[in-house]
């Protein structure tokens, strides 16, 4: 990585840590080049607007997640193992990447985050909602919108991931898997699948 880059990655850490701690308006671009270490004026060479600087971390933080999840998944051969695989590694990124998570969830429906970022990171969802097409024609069930079968199977995911933070539990593949089979059971997806 060169020197330009670890500067941009470096803004984007700092620039994290603050949005999550005082929020979008709370945080001035001069806030953010001060605890940079950089001019504010160099701070508008990596990034023009306080409103691209949120979107390039939304689109890097759903990028790293997205990674994670997608290494090896094609190594799983049947339905159930990949949205397993799916599962754990969302929850365990959560709880291993706090800040990140926070981010998420502060600013995935914020108006700071423009229509163009949403529609460029749910394109990365394209494998999960294929992963649920292929469920639909093999199970044969009769759903009107796979995209609402996938948000209700990430909303669940996510939520089992709040309960370790809010119960301040260390993960447990037990208590995880107790919401997955449940989701599973109601979509009749079997161990076969």
């Amino acid at each position: 990585m060169d020197k330009k880059e670890m500067k941009r990655k470096h803004i984007i850490e700092v620039a994290l840590k603050l949005f999550i701690k005082t929020g979008f308006h709370g945080t001035p671009t001069s806030l953010i080049a001060q605890e940079s270490g950089i001019a504010t004026g160099t701070l508008f060479n990596y990034f023009k607007t306080k409103n691209i600087l949120i979107n390039e971390i939304f689109k890097e933080i759903q990028k790293e997640r997205n990674e994670l999840i997608l290494k090896d998944i094609d190594k799983e051969k049947r339905n159930k193992r990949k949205l397993k695989k799916v599962w754990e590694t969302t929850i365990i990124w959560g709880i291993k990447n706090p800040e990140k998570r926070k981010f998420l969830e502060y600013f995935r429906n914020s108006y700071h985050i423009t229509n163009e970022t949403k529609a460029e990171v749910y394109k990365n969802y394209k494998y999960l909602l294929e992963i649920f097409e292929e469920i639909i024609n093999s199970k044969k069930l009769i759903v009107t919108d796979e995209l609402m079968l996938l948000l209700n199977f990430m909303g669940t995911c996510i939520f089992t991931g709040k309960y370790f933070e809010v119960s301040e539990l260390d993960y447990d593949t037990k208590i995880s898997t107790e919401p997955f089979e449940r989701f599973c059971k109601s979509i009749e997806l079997t161990d076969e699948d």
